[in-house]
């Protein structure tokens, strides 16, 4: 963004930082906590019963061929994503890969619509794209790395 921005602006877009952070990291955190049997999913394995409910809920639309490098360079989108939209660091690049990544994700995994589950979970997912959308067009404003950065250029 050219202009400066008010303090509410600035305000406004370091909030939304921080909850689009809290809709990515945890999917990062529990990709690594349960790599194993998320790899195994990813490829091909048969669905396991987790706290009363089938995981996956259904079939992607395809298995990976390696699903633990697949699920390492997911895992790493996820945390590193999440990391540098928290401090504003190349905010507008990382918000639009991470938005290209969650509907592409949201198609393999949600894709496949085989009931309630699969709807309410791209429901659940489209408001994360549509902040992440928002914030690569908007910028991470001037409380940021990319802010600090650019008023350091002046």
């Amino acid at each position: 963004m050219s202009q400066q921005l008010g303090f509410k602006e600035n305000l406004a877009l370091l909030l939304g930082r921080i909850m689009i952070v809290i809709g990515l990291l945890p999917n990062g955190l529990r990709k690594v906590v349960a790599f194993d049997m998320t790899a195994a999913m990813m490829g091909g394995a048969p669905p396991v019963l987790i706290e009363g409910r089938l995981f996956p809920a259904g079939p992607p639309l395809f298995y990976f061929p390696f699903p633990e490098l697949f699920l390492a360079f997911a895992a790493s989108f996820d945390i590193l994503g999440s990391l540098l939209l928290i401090f504003g660091l190349r905010t507008r690049s990382v918000a639009a890969f991470l938005a290209g990544y969650c509907i592409l994700a949201i198609t393999i995994y949600h894709g496949n619509i085989g009931g309630p589950e699969d709807v309410r979970a791209i429901l659940r997912n489209l408001p994360l794209v549509g902040a992440l959308l928002l914030l690569a067009s908007t910028g991470a404003g001037q409380w940021s790395i990319d802010g600090w950065l650019r008023n350091r250029r002046k």
